[in-house]
């Protein structure tokens, strides 16, 4: 996975997680839009499938 892509999940997963004033789907879907400027279109695919993952087991992830 190239760094650009463990970067953006890095950001939009704590945003997920750790930020309250931020809208989940906000978040995912800057990071999948992000993902298209910067990387390939299987990366945006991936990177919002992970997202969509977390954002469902959010509430059940223990941090």
């Amino acid at each position: 996975m190239p760094a650009i892509d463990r970067n953006i999940l890095r950001i939009a997963i704590f945003e997920i997680l750790w930020v309250a004033e931020i809208d989940l789907r906000i978040a995912c879907d800057q990071a999948v839009e992000l993902a298209k400027s910067l990387s390939t279109d299987e990366s945006s695919k991936y990177i919002n499938g992970v997202l969509g993952r977390i954002i469902k087991l959010k509430d059940s992830i223990a941090i």
